[in-house]
């Protein structure tokens, strides 16, 4: 990924952070939001679009977007969003939702590595977890993953044994 500085285009300036690869990009819309767009114009605040344009950075690692999102984070800090780990939690939540197998997949696959950071949720990744668990859209190999991960999210006093009872 690389950044990019403020264009100006037809609604006013705005501040292109994080390029996706295909010319499209994060950043801060003219009316201070954050939004994607592509080089010549901001297109959506990222609510408005429904986070779908975030999910192909789920192709990549997610340290990658974590370390992206975080270096420009003093840019985009106040704008509606906790921290870098609140846009990955509904970057993959929507993914998540969208009922399409292919980012269904990506979104369990980044769970799983969620589980091991603190900057995440605990229960927005336990109740994306359970749901994720069920899923017959993923493999028993996914679903296995996604179990231990719970495991690892499970608190003193949860009656979850290491067999997934």
């Amino acid at each position: 990924m690389k950044t990019g500085t403020g264009c100006e285009g037809e609604a006013g300036t705005w501040l292109p952070l994080v390029y996706r690869g295909d010319g499209a990009w994060i950043g801060v819309m003219p009316g201070g939001q954050v939004g994607v767009g592509v080089e010549s114009e901001g297109r959506a605040t990222l609510r408005d679009s429904g986070y779908v344009p975030l999910w192909p950075f789920m192709e990549r690692g997610l340290s990658e977007y974590v370390r992206e999102l975080s270096r420009v984070w003093v840019q985009l800090e106040g704008r509606g969003f906790a921290g870098p780990g609140a846009v990955v939690e509904l970057t993959v939540s929507s993914a998540w939702a969208s009922g399409r197998l292919y980012w269904k997949r990506l979104a369990a696959s980044w769970v799983v590595e969620m589980a091991d950071r603190s900057i995440f949720s605990l229960e927005l990744l336990r109740d994306i977890l359970d749901k994720m668990i069920g899923s017959d859209a993923l493999s028993a190999e996914l679903r296995e993953s996604l179990r231990h991960a719970s495991f690892k999210l499970a608190g003193p006093g949860d009656d979850t044994d290491s067999a997934g009872n």
